[in-house]
């Protein structure tokens, strides 16, 4: 595993942004962020790949782009309980979790055998899929002591979209955003454009070269 750590400017400032760069299930990931952000980030916008084809997918993307390879295949349930377990331990308000809308009931009921989550909300949400709307969700945790608010405002939005409005929400309030699926940077553009810092995880050293030069 690799770390990569950048400062780029948007119009306002300079950003923050650090990346570990292998397997989700890699220690390091959670010691990168503690070592940047110990008394943890101040909310987490994440897509994580569900169901067995993206699942697999997305292993198989690791292993043509890393020197190591996925040897350990992780299931959904693994993966599922690594996500739950990286945002409860290191996310201070809210968790915004894009993910498939069969697949929300196993994550949700993770999110809510953990003491720290005070709310949870099931979002509808809608994505492409080649010239196809589909429908996805995003789970909303609402963590420690933040306030419940209602998300409905997200409702049938796409990431991007859904992603912009919680930027508008939080912009003044908060600063950083876990972001631990970062693909090819299109959250996190937006979170760039809107001024706040990142800490995350890229399997693939070639799709997080892409999203690095998202913000060049």
């Amino acid at each position: 595993m690799s770390g990569v750590w950048t400062r780029v400017r948007n119009t306002n400032k300079i950003i923050n942004m650090k990346f570990t760069n292998g397997n989700i299930n890699d220690p390091r990931v959670e010691q990168n962020i503690k070592k940047h952000y110990p008394n943890g980030l101040d909310f987490c916008y994440t897509d994580p790949p569900w169901g067995n084809g993206n699942l697999n997918y997305w292993q198989t993307m690791n292993n043509k782009n890393n020197d190591e390879n996925m040897s350990d295949q992780i299931t959904q349930e693994e993966l599922e309980n690594i996500v739950v377990n990286l945002i409860t331990n290191n996310v201070n308000n809210y968790a915004f979790i894009v993910y498939g809308k069969r697949e929300a009931s196993s994550m949700m009921s993770k999110f809510k055998a953990k003491k720290n989550v005070k709310d949870i909300q099931y979002i509808k949400k809608k994505y492409r899929s080649g010239s196809n709307w589909l429908e996805n969700c995003i789970i909303v945790v609402t963590l420690n002591n933040a306030e419940i608010k209602d998300w409905s405002i997200l409702n049938g939005l796409n990431g991007i979209k859904s992603l912009q409005k919680v930027c508008e929400v939080f912009k003044g309030q908060y600063k950083s955003c876990l972001e631990l699926f970062i693909g090819i940077g299109y959250y996190l553009k937006v979170l760039h454009k809107n001024g706040f810092d990142v800490v995350g995880n890229e399997l693939s050293k070639a799709r997080l070269s892409k999203a690095l030069k998202k913000i060049q």
